[in-house]
């Protein structure tokens, strides 16, 4: 590889990482993902690399086959703006769940995904 094109891929790769740190990325997450709990969870909460915008992030809960289960309103930790958390409104019986989240940093980035967990 000749020098030039050595120096051109390290200058794109250096640019995509630097764009991926700039995106809120889950650190945490309570229950975790692929869990297995003896009971219903009261919350889920998931701790994100940076601040979120509350008003555009957001919490959802899917059974296994894919009905919205009861979640109150999500909202920011009020000693964590890195934090997102809803209440489980409903008992979660033994089964496999999903949790789907979205997300909006202060920076007005936004990312989402889903993990799992079970209860037994």
């Amino acid at each position: 590889m000749t020098r030039l094109a050595s120096l051109l891929l390290s200058l794109a790769a250096s640019s995509l990482a630097t764009a991926a740190i700039g995106h809120p990325l889950p650190t945490a997450a309570s229950p975790a993902p692929n869990a297995v709990l003896a009971a219903s969870p009261s919350e889920i909460r998931i701790t994100f690399s940076e601040g979120l915008v509350a008003r555009f992030s957001g919490l959802m809960l899917k059974d296994a086959a894919g009905h919205d289960l009861g979640l109150g309103p999500s909202a920011l930790d009020p000693n964590d703006r890195n934090r997102l958390v809803a209440p489980v409104t409903s008992r979660l019986g033994p089964g496999s769940y999903t949790v789907n989240w979205r997300a909006v940093g202060d920076d007005t980035h936004h990312v989402s995904g889903h993990y799992s967990f079970q209860v037994r």
